[in-house]
């Protein structure tokens, strides 16, 4: 009865930063057993990013780890000597799935690339995660998510003719290409029930961004050029589709089809701006978009960004407050759903509570579960090490060399 859909996968990950771990969660999150492998001289770098001064950082647990590495297990490996890579390899015996980040070709040359693993493990899954892929010109180049967004022309449709180009202010593509691997080593489990065979996945950063602007992106392809910058517009050809400023705070709108639009004046209690000559026609009203926007400006300072929010639902334009971050995340809508997670502290350590995201989905069986807390970095390796046969003086002797 309780058992997961990914109960009983077992998931090396040769993961850093964001988009392995992140898709190395997912799976987590639905059963799986995730061993993320990381080196004791050269440890996962979220570990590290942020929280100066703070417990979370003194622990090697920043806040950005602790976003997606629940439910997973930690042993310190040096995969890049010969008794590490020796335990590696027995450790893929068993293993249903490696995923690694590292740069283009690195397990390969560590003899640990996918047709080095299939020899020892034919159901062997290998996904690799990089900026540009396994192969072309730039598959060797070394990327993050900034460079992703400027290389796939994310920035170029992104900010205002007075910004210029701006990146997402998340790491977005990493996150989606964490979403794109999950999935694809999803396919490859469910292939592998028909076949008895595993294989590799090549994802690519750059083509992962691609498919986030796909609808752009064959505009591009086919003549119609890059889109101009258009800010919080909808870029679309039509108007009402913006963030406006109110009394206090900011609103978003989007009223830029004409039977919401109608609403919208409604709603805003000015039926009168249609009826303007300078707005009465589509043409017209592009024509004197700073004079149209000056308009509804002035109708909207008149209430705070939260009540017109409530007035234009309740007319019927899709509208909503633009929210700090920092409220965003106490939404009612989020807590009612149970979207986070809560981790109590450990005082023994001097950890404090925390909360974390889950899946952005419900399912109505075998749901996603939240069983353990990310881990400090090795806490598993003895019990890992155990599980494959070493004894405690096996054990002592790889801590000693500096194997693990």
């Amino acid at each position: 009865m309780d058992k997961q859909a990914f109960s009983g996968i077992k998931v090396l990950a040769v993961a850093r930063v964001v988009a392995a771990p992140f898709a190395g969660y997912q799976l987590a999150m639905h059963g799986a057993d995730v061993i993320t492998i990381e080196n004791p001289l050269d440890a996962d770098s979220a570990r590290y990013t942020g929280d100066f001064g703070t417990d979370f950082l003194r622990l090697g647990m920043a806040r950005t780890f602790l976003a997606y590495n629940s439910n997973k297990r930690s042993m310190t490996l040096r995969i890049n000597t010969p008794e590490g890579r020796d335990i590696f390899r027995k450790m893929v015996e068993t293993a249903d799935v490696v995923i690694e980040n590292l740069r283009g070709g690195t397990m390969a040359r560590y003899g640990l690339g996918y047709e080095d693993l299939k020899k020892i493990n034919p159901r062997i899954i290998f996904a690799s995660v990089t900026g540009y892929g396994q192969s072309g010109p730039k598959h060797n180049d070394p990327a993050i998510d900034g460079a992703i967004q400027a290389a796939s022309g994310m920035m170029s449709i992104t900010g205002t003719p007075e910004t210029g180009p701006l990146k997402s202010g998340s790491t977005i593509v990493d996150y989606a290409t964490g979403y794109a691997t999950a999935f694809a080593i999803s396919t490859a489990l469910y292939q592998r029930s028909n076949t008895g065979v595993g294989q590799a996945i090549d994802v690519a950063m750059l083509e992962t961004a691609m498919t986030l602007m796909s609808g752009e992106v064959v505009r591009a392809i086919t003549g119609g050029g890059t889109p101009p910058l258009v800010g919080n517009g909808s870029g679309k050809g039509g108007y009402v589709s913006n963030t406006y400023p109110c009394k206090e705070g900011f609103i978003a709108i989007a009223a830029a089809a004409v039977p919401r639009r109608a609403k919208f004046w409604i709603a805003i209690e000015r039926t009168d701006i249609p009826e303007d000559p300078r707005f009465s026609t589509t043409d017209a009203a592009r024509a004197n978009m700073k004079e149209l926007d000056a308009e509804i400006i002035r109708t909207l300072s008149t209430k705070t960004a939260h009540e017109w929010e409530r007035i234009l639902i309740k007319g019927g334009v899709p509208a909503m407050e633009v929210l700090d971050l920092s409220d965003a995340v106490h939404q009612e809508q989020l807590q009612f759903r149970k979207f986070f997670h809560h981790f109590e502290g450990d005082p023994d350590i001097g950890l404090p509570s925390f909360d974390v995201p889950t899946a952005s989905y419900r399912m109505s069986d075998n749901p996603m579960k939240m069983k353990s807390r990310p881990p400090l970095l090795g806490q598993h390796t003895d019990e890992v090490l155990a599980e494959y046969g070493f004894s405690k003086d096996d054990i002592a002797q790889l801590r000693s060399n500096g194997t693990v």
